[in-house]
Parts: C-alpha cells; sequence; structure tokens
C-alpha cells in the first residue's frame, strides 16, 4: 500500500519542516517550482506561482493565412496534504491572455482570455487518477480587437475522472447568450468550433 510507505512529518523533519520527498504525488518540481511548502495541524501546505512573458512566435492555427501569437500567464497554485503526506486538494487562480495576429510581430487583430478559479480534489488522496477539475469564471472570451466577443463562456464547468465535462453558467456566441445548467460541454464547444471562432478573430472574418 502507498499510505504505509509514507513516513510521518513527525519521523522526519522538524515540526515546522517539510520534507518535500515524502510528499505523494512527488510533482512539486512542476513549472510552478519553487514550491514553498509549510506544516500545518492537517497537514503540509505548499505554494507556488507562475507569471510568464511569451513574444510573438508562429502558431499552428489552420486559418488558411500565417498566425503569430504571444501570451501572458499569471498562475498561483496551493497543494493541500494530509497527515500522511498524501496530497488531498489542489487550488489554483489564473489570468491567461493569448495575442492572436497575422503579422510576426503583432498588434494583436484578437485575444483569447480567460480568468478563473478552480480546484482539484482527490477522490482518493494521492491518487491522481482520482481528480475532479472545478473550474469557475470567465472560462473562454474570444474576440477580434474591433468588436464584441465571438465566443464568451462564464460559469462553472466540472470534469470527472471517469464522465464527460459539464457546465453550468452562460454562454455568449455572436451577441447571443444561452444559459446552461449541467449541460455537456461539448453541446456548444468543440475543437472545430473553437478553431473557427479563433480564426474568425483573427482574420475579421
Amino acid at each position: 500500500m502507498l499510505v504505509a510507505a509514507v513516513v510521518g512529518p513527525a519521523n522526519a523533519e522538524a515540526p515546522d519542516e517539510v520534507d518535500q520527498t515524502l510528499l505523494v504525488p512527488t510533482t512539486l518540481d512542476s513549472s510552478f517550482a519553487p514550491f514553498v511548502c509549510k506544516a500545518k495541524q492537517t497537514g503540509p501546505v505548499c505554494t507556488g506561482e507562475r507569471h510568464l512573458v511569451e513574444g510573438w512566435a508562429p502558431v499552428d492555427f489552420p486559418c488558411g493565412v500565417p498566425v503569430y501569437g504571444a501570451r501572458t500567464e499569471d498562475r498561483w497554485q496551493t497543494r493541500y496534504y494530509n497527515a500522511q503526506y498524501l496530497n488531498y486538494d489542489r487550488w489554483f487562480r489564473s489570468h491567461d491572455v493569448d495575442y492572436l495576429s497575422t503579422e510576426p510581430s503583432g498588434p494583436a487583430t484578437a485575444t483569447i482570455s480567460a480568468n478563473v478559479r478552480f480546484r482539484e480534489p482527490f477522490a482518493v488522496p494521492g491518487d491522481d487518477s482520482t481528480i475532479t477539475v472545478i473550474t469557475s469564471g470567465l472560462l473562454y472570451d474570444i474576440r477580434s480587437s474591433k468588436g464584441e466577443a465571438i465566443f464568451r463562456a462564464v460559469g462553472t464547468l466540472v470534469e470527472p475522472p471517469d464522465a464527460a465535462p459539464t457546465f453550468t453558467g452562460q454562454v455568449t456566441i455572436d451577441g447571443t447568450t444561452t444559459t446552461y445548467v449541467d449541460a455537456l460541454f461539448d453541446t456548444f464547444f468543440t475543437d472545430d468550433a473553437f478553431v473557427g471562432w479563433v480564426c474568425r478573430a483573427i482574420t475579421g472574418g
């Protein structure tokens, strides 16, 4: 059993320290590193953040014209572990913007924005395969720099490990807003539809 192989914090470190090598799963080497971990009464709590600014570069969007993109990304993450050092929940904040253009160095003719909070509770602590992702806020805002959003989704998206994603909230497509309750996400969002909206925003089509 995985639990039996984990040494409790009292045997490994001083009360205010956390031996990160004992954490399960051991994924603190992600792009959010370095993490800061603190021992709490309920178990370790680890925090990390990521801030990226990516310059203009070619983007693989099949829009019939060359597409270039730049990106800013601000993300914060908190991971919660129990007394056995098993990860049982993760909380995130994320504000991302993709800038897109038909010119190699811009200016942007379209943007894709997201501003969300999401969490990943574990059904089985320490087992990544049992995570449900629950995302709330502005999931997508795809718009031309010259007009209103072509596609905008605001609400809560639930992605279980063993079922299709469902959405509750409001979706606006070309100025028409529809309210959904526990609807399958692919009712209105597919890969082909996404590419179509983005290409329209980029080219003004």
